[in-house]
């Protein structure tokens, strides 16, 4: 396509951005309104393809009905004649940033913290999608962006479907549709989708974030789905030894194979990741898959319990109860010095910590100058319940990690406005 061409006699191509399957996505300037935006056009040997034309317009309808901040905005869309056909365009919001895919192929995150923040930000997208009706059904690190600010932008909607509010698709069945590392179950053998397709997708996506590869590889994307049918995932700390078994728990539930097992929504599995983060996590209940033999475990198992005497205990004495707390003390302190010489051994020197800033009662301007001031990153969520009642409007309410935290450096703030409020970005 000529980059000098104008869409619509509007938007005046300049460079390509990134290209897929079907379409292309071009840095492009609105002379309207004089701003940068992102022009997506579905390519032009395509264009009379009834398939490839409908799913494309699907993308426009389902982007637009999301008004979110962890959506890619929507601004226009129209038609335009290219090479002699009629093509369709999509006017998006033009993020500086990148996609997720470095973050997994070149390990950028800055730590499972991190990761675990990434996801919170896809389900915070997916929770406003799946309240809309909207299944993605193609999460994948490409189809995420990340702002230099820290942003999470959930992007591409052209395979998502609607579904009713008895969690029927609409979802034709036998057709087999996303990508294969990221495939749920139900999605692999052709049957009807619902909200919780979706975290499982995301599950997929954060135990990627978590250990550097997919839950489930193989040669051809059929190996890949067969896998995703039949075989246990293999917990992320078989491959990342420093995990908390919190994160095994997380992630393998996400990766449950029958959609009952699952977190049912993503606000249930966001708020799952901030237990992790607050280390409010608990065991879950749901039936997880049990590890190989050849997992390798960075603790040794429990000793068995001795079998219960046949005479009631006899209450200890006084000089034994003496002996035993400090003896209990010095376990404890040997078992934080281990897990800390592990880590450290692992990882290297550890990164220089600071103290989280207070930005309760902040406008989001002036978080992220007092942010950046202490060493940290501001990411803004949404909120239903603000904490503090008197908090005035378009004001931080929330944060976490809390004020006077210890914090590595350049780690990510989370904070929060009540639902409806300004988010300054």
């Amino acid at each position: 396509m000529d980059r000098s061409r104008r869409l619509g006699g509007r938007y005046r191509l300049e460079e390509v951005l990134g290209r897929g399957g079907m379409a292309e996505v071009w840095l492009a300037y609105d002379l309207l309104l004089f701003r940068p935006v992102a022009v997506k056009t579905l390519r032009p040997e395509l264009a009379a393809d009834a398939e490839h034309w409908a799913r494309f317009r699907r993308e426009v309808v389902s982007a637009a009905l999301l008004g979110h901040p962890s959506v890619v905005a929507v601004y226009d869309a129209g038609e335009d004649t290219i090479d002699g056909r009629l093509v369709p365009y999509l006017v998006m919001e033009y993020v500086k940033g990148t996609t997720l895919l470095p973050f997994v192929r070149d390990a950028r995150i800055a730590g499972p913290e991190h990761a675990l923040e990434l996801a919170a930000g896809v389900l915070e997208a997916l929770d406003h999608a799946h309240r809309h009706g909207i299944v993605h059904r193609d999460i994948k690190p490409a189809n995420v962006m990340l702002s230099h600010e820290g942003a999470v932008k959930v992007t591409d909607f052209g395979i998502a479907r609607s579904v009713d509010r008895a969690g029927t698709t609409l979802t034709r069945t036998s057709v087999v549709v996303g990508t294969a590392e990221y495939l749920s179950p139900e999605q692999a053998r052709g049957e009807q989708v619902d909200f919780r397709t979706d975290l499982y997708s995301t599950g997929c996506l954060l135990y990627e974030l978590l250990t550097g590869r997919p839950p489930f590889s193989g040669d051809t994307p059929l190996a890949v789905a067969m896998k995703h049918l039949s075989e246990p995932p293999v917990p992320p700390s078989a491959h990342a030894p420093w995990l908390p078994a919190a994160y095994d728990t997380l992630v393998l539930r996400a990766l449950a194979k029958d959609r009952a097992d699952r977190y049912q929504t993503a606000e249930e599995m966001r708020d799952a990741i901030r237990n992790v983060l607050t280390g409010r996590a608990t065991t879950v209940t749901s039936p997880l898959p049990a590890p190989p033999a050849t997992v390798r475990h960075t603790q040794p198992p429990a000793p068995l319990d001795p079998p219960p005497p046949l005479d009631p205990p006899k209450a200890p004495s006084a000089r034994r109860r003496r002996i035993r707390r400090p003896l209990q003390a010095m376990a404890v302190l040997l078992a934080a010095a281990v897990g800390t010489g592990v880590a450290i051994g692992f990882h290297g020197p550890a990164r220089p910590r600071v103290t989280a800033p207070s930005l309760i009662g902040e406008t989001m301007t002036e978080a992220r100058s007092r942010a950046q001031a202490a060493g940290v990153r501001v990411q803004p969520v949404r909120h239903r319940a603000c904490p503090h009642p008197g908090t005035p409007v378009g004001r931080v309410c929330e944060q976490t990690p809390s004020p006077g935290s210890q914090v590595p450096r350049h780690a990510i703030v989370r904070v929060a406005l009540p639902s409806g409020e300004p988010h300054q970005r």
